[in-house]
C-alpha cells in the first residue's frame, strides 16, 4: 500500500468521522431534556427554569462536579447527585403514598409486603408518567413529588450547610441559603429527567440510567443489541487491520545502524534548545505536585474530609485536591511536549531562526503564568472567594477543564504561539527542493504530518469554548467530550505517533518511509475509532438514543489502533540488545515501550472493557472508569511524556553526567506502582461497584455506605503501598535527575543558520 493512497485515507477517515459526529449532534441538540419554564402543582408555582439554571450555576462554580457527578459525569469517589436524589425521590414519594397523602417520614416502612409491591408500583407509575407540557413549557408535579421536592431541599440545606464527613462535605460547601435551594432544585431537575421518559419512548432521558429498580430504571433493549453490534464491529476490523498489517508488511524492513544515536549526542546545542530544559524541570515539579494530590485523595477515599495534619482535612477540601489531580496532569504532560517539540525543531531542520530563544522564554513565562493564576483561581472559586466573576476567573466547573474561561482562553492563545514558535523553526523543512530524493521527500512528508498534528492539537482544544456560562448540561458536555475525549484520546494519540515517529527516525531506529506508513496507518484508526467514539460518553447524559449504537460501534474499535509504530522500535532495539551494543538512549525508548504496554492494557483492555452499552450502563462512573483513566492516561501520555523528556534531557546534559541507574529506579517505581495500584486498588474496587450497581442500585454503589464496607476500607487503607512506591521510587528519583542534572547542560555550539 503506497503513501499517497494511505494519506488519502487518513485524510477521508477525519472528515468522515467528524461529519458523523457533528451531524450527530446537530439531529441532538433539540432531543436534551427540557428545563421547565415553570414547575407547578396545581396552580400553584414551585419552581422555574431560571432558578433550575442558577442551581447549575451553584454546581459549577464551586466546583462540585469535582466533589460528586451528575448523570455519571463528574468525580467518582463522591455521590452521583442525581442518581443519589433520583432515589430519595422515590423514598418519600413511597412514603407520601404510604400515608394517603398526608406526609410521614418512614409509613412506607411499616407495610406488610404486600402493600410495599403496590406502593411500589404506583410510585413507578406516577414517576414515569412525563407531565411536561412542551407547548406552554411546564412540568405539573403530583402531590407526591411536590412533597419529594420538599424533603430534597431540606436535605440538601443540611448537607452543603453543616457538612457531611462520610462524603467530604465541608461546613458552607454551598454558603447561602439562597444557593443551597438552587442547587437543591437543580439535582431534582436532574433526577426528574433520569426517572422520567421521553414521550412516546419506554426509556428515561438519560436512557434509563442510572440502574435503580426502585424507580423502574432497568437497561435498554437498545444497549444490549448493540452491545452485540459492537463485538461484531471489533471482530470485523481487527481481523481487517490484521490482513493489512501482514499483506504490506508495516513493520517490516532495513535495520538502521546505531551510529546514528551517538551521532546525536554530538549535535550542538542550540540556545532555544538549551532554553527548553525549564519546561521539562517545571513538568517534573508539577508532576509530584499532582500525584500528592492524588495521594491525598486516595486518603479521602476511606476518610474523607480528614487527614493526618487536622487543618489539610478543614481547608483543602476534595474538589480542590481533585480539580489540582486533574489540571496538574494536562499541564505537566502538556509542558513537556511543548518543550519535546521545541528541542526537535533545531534538529529536524538543521537550523534555528534568529530569536528563536527569546520566544522559547516568552512561552514559557506565558505558559507559568497561565499554571499558576488557573490553579490559584480554582481553588478561590471553590471557597467562593470570586463572586460573579467565577467562570472567568475560577473554577468554570467542568471536569477536565475546570480552568475559568479568561485562562481558557490564555492558554488556547499560548497554544497558539507555541505553534508559531515550532513552526518558524521547522518551516523550511516543509519547502520541496529541486533535486529532492526519494528518502528526502518521505523525510518531509513525515514532519509535514508531525506539523498537521500539533496543528490539531492547538485547534482541538478550542472546542472547549464552543459553550458558556449557563448552556444547557448536555450541550455543554457534548462539546466538553470533544476536548476531553477527541483532545486526549484521538488527536493526543496522532501526535503522540507523529513524535514518535520523529524520535525514531532520528535516532535512526527506522526509515522516514517505514515510519510514515505506520503513522498514517495508525492516524486512519486513531480517527474512526476515536471521534465517532466519543459517542460512548453521551449514552446517558440527556442525549437521544441513537448515540447508544454511534458509541457503542465506534468505540469497540478503539483498542485495535495501538502499539503499531513501538512494536517495531521495539523489534529494532532488540536487535541492537543482540549486537552487544551500548545504546544511549536506552531509558527514554523503555519509557516509550511502557507506555505502548499500557496502551494495550489502559486504552485497549480496560477502555473496551467498559465501553460496550450494556456493561458501560452498570459500569458508568465506577472505579473501573478510574482504572481506565489511570492506565491510559498516566500509563500512556504520562510515560509518553517522560519517554520525550528524557528523550531531549539525554542531548542537553553532558554524557559524563547522564546517571542511568536513578532512571532504572524510577522506572521500575512508576510501572510497578502504578501495576499495583490498578491491579490491587482500582480494579477490584470497581468491580465490587459494578456488582452492587446491578444487584441493588447505583445510589448505593456510590454511597458512603458502599465505601464504608470493611472490604473497601482494606483496599483503599492498602492503597498507600502503591502511592508510596510511585511517589518515592518513581517521581522522586525523575525529578531528582532532572534537578541534578540542570546545572551539567552542554554548552551551546554552533549549527547552522542563525540564531
Amino acid at each position: 500500500m503506497g503513501i499517497r493512497g494511505l494519506r488519502n485515507g487518513a485524510i477521508v477517515t477525519f472528515f468522515v468521522s467528524m461529519a458523523i459526529l457533528l451531524v450527530g449532534g446537530y439531529f441532538a441538540v433539540d432531543k436534551v431534556p427540557p428545563v421547565p419554564a415553570k414547575v407547578v402543582r396545581g396552580q400553584t408555582a414551585v419552581t422555574d427554569q431560571a432558578t433550575i439554571m442558577r442551581g447549575q450555576d451553584t454546581y459549577q462554580r464551586y466546583g462540585l462536579m469535582d466533589h460528586g457527578s451528575v448523570w455519571g459525569h463528574g468525580s467518582l469517589r463522591g455521590m452521583d447527585f442525581a442518581a443519589h436524589t433520583l432515589h430519595m425521590v422515590g423514598q418519600h414519594m413511597r412514603d407520601f403514598t404510604a400515608a394517603g397523602g398526608q406526609p410521614q417520614a418512614g409509613a412506607y416502612a411499616g407495610l406488610p409486603d404486600a402493600k410495599k409491591r403496590e406502593t411500589d408500583a404506583t410510585v413507578i407509575h406516577e414517576m414515569r408518567t412525563n407531565r411536561y407540557s412542551d407547548g406552554s413549557k411546564t412540568l405539573e408535579l403530583t402531590p407526591a413529588q411536590t412533597y419529594g421536592l420538599e424533603q430534597i431541599r431540606a436535605y440538601w440545606e443540611k448537607e452543603f450547610a453543616q457538612g457531611d464527613t462520610h462524603y467530604g462535605f465541608l461546613p458552607n460547601t454551598v454558603p447561602t441559603a439562597q444557593e443551597r435551594k438552587d442547587i437543591a432544585d437543580f439535582f431534582f431537575w436532574t433526577a426528574w429527567a433520569a426517572g422520567t421518559p421521553r414521550p412516546g419512548l419506554s426509556y428515561t432521558y438519560t436512557n434509563n440510567w442510572p440502574p435503580d429498580r426502585s424507580m423502574g430504571n432497568t437497561a435498554s433493549t437498545e444497549a444490549l443489541l448493540w452491545s452485540l453490534a459492537s463485538i461484531i464491529a471489533l471482530l470485523a476490523v481487527l481481523g481487517t487491520v490484521v490482513y493489512f498489517v501482514h499483506r504490506y508488511g508495516f513493520f517490516y524492513g532495513e535495520a538502521k545502524a546505531v551510529e546514528a544515536s551517538y551521532k546525536l549526542l554530538q549535535a550542538p546545542v542550540t540556545p532555544s534548545q538549551r532554553s527548553c530544559a525549564k519546561y521539562f524541570l517545571v513538568a517534573g515539579l508539577l508532576f509530584l505536585v499532582q500525584i500528592f494530590n492524588g495521594g491525598l485523595l486516595a486518603h479521602y477515599t476511606v476518610h474523607p474530609g480528614t487527614f493526618y495534619i487536622e487543618f489539610i482535612g478543614q481547608i483543602y477540601a476534595y474538589s480542590w485536591a481533585k480539580s489540582w489531580h486533574l489540571q496538574l496532569a494536562i499541564l505537566w504532560i502538556a509542558l513537556s511536549w511543548m518543550g519535546t517539540a521545541i528541542y526537535l525543531a533545531p534538529l529536524v531542520a538543521g537550523r534555528e531562526p534568529k530569536g528563536q530563544r527569546a520566544m522559547v522564554n516568552i512561552l514559557f513565562v506565558a505558559a507559568f503564568t497561565v499554571t499558576v493564576g488557573s490553579l490559584l483561581g480554582e481553588v478561590l472559586g471553590i471557597k467562593g472567594y470570586l463572586g460573579d466573576a467565577w467562570f472567568w476567573l475560577g473554577h468554570q466547573g467542568w471536569e477536565y477543564l475546570e480552568l475559568g474561561r479568561l485562562w481558557q482562553i490564555l492558554l488556547f492563545g499560548g497554544l497558539i504561539f507555541w505553534l508559531v514558535v515550532v513552526y518558524r523553526a521547522i518551516g523550511p523543512v516543509l519547502k520541496v527542493g529541486a533535486r529532492e530524493t526519494a528518502e528526502a521527500a518521505d523525510r518531509r512528508a513525515l514532519v509535514t504530518f508531525y506539523v498537521f498534528s500539533a496543528i490539531f492539537v492547538v485547534a482541538f482544544f478550542g472546542f472547549g469554548l464552543l459553550y458558556s456560562r449557563g448552556t444547557h448540561l448536555t450541550i455543554a458536555d457534548y462539546w466538553r467530550w470533544f476536548v476531553v475525549h477527541i483532545w486526549v484520546e484521538s488527536i493526543f494519540e496522532f501526535f503522540g505517533v507523529a513524535v514518535i515517529s520523529l524520535f525514531l527516525v532520528t535516532l535512526g531506529l527506522v526509515t522516514a518511509r517505514s515510519a510514515l506508513r505506520v503513522a498514517y496507518f495508525t492516524a486512519i484508526l486513531v480517527f474512526i475509532a476515536g471521534i465517532p467514539g466519543t459517542a460512548h460518553h453521551y449514552f446517558w447524559f440527556g442525549g437521544p438514543g441513537f448515540w447508544l449504537g454511534i458509541g457503542g460501534v465506534f468505540s469497540s474499535l478503539e483498542p485495535i489502533p495501538l502499539i503499531l509504530l513501538v512494536v517495531r522500535a521495539w523489534m529494532e532495539y532488540r536487535s541492537i540488545r543482540a549486537e552487544g551494543k551500548e545504546f544511549p538512549y536506552r531509558w527514554p525508548l523503555y519509557f516509550l515501550t511502557a507506555s505502548s504496554v499500557w496502551n494495550f492494557v489502559g486504552a485497549g483492555m480496560f477502555g473496551f472493557l467498559i465501553n460496550l452499552p450494556i456493561i458501560n450502563y452498570y459500569e458508568h462512573a465506577t472505579y473501573l472508569t478510574s482504572n481506565h483513566g489511570h492506565t491510559a492516561l498516566f500509563g500512556v501520555y504520562g510515560m509518553l511524556a517522560i519517554a520525550l523528556i528524557l528523550f531531549s534531557w539525554r542531548g542537553l546534559v553532558e554524557n559524563r553526567y547522564w546517571n542511568d541507574s536513578l532512571l532504572k529506579l524510577s522506572f521500575w517505581g512508576l510501572n510497578g506502582g502504578l501495576f499495583l495500584m490498578f491491579l490491587t486498588g482500582l480494579l477490584p474496587i470497581g468491580l465490587y461497584q459494578v456488582w452492587y450497581s446491578y444487584d441493588v442500585g447505583f445510589w448505593f454503589a456510590r454511597s458512603a455506605a458502599f465505601y464504608d464496607l470493611p472490604v473497601i476500607q482494606a483496599l483503599g487503607t492498602w492503597r498507600m503501598v502503591p502511592d508510596t512506591i510511585i511517589i518515592v521510587l518513581g517521581a522522586f528519583p525523575l525529578l531528582y535527575f532532572l534537578i541534578k542534572t540542570f546545572p551539567r547542560l552542554r554548552q551551546v555550539g554552533s549549527l547552522g543558520g542563525k540564531r
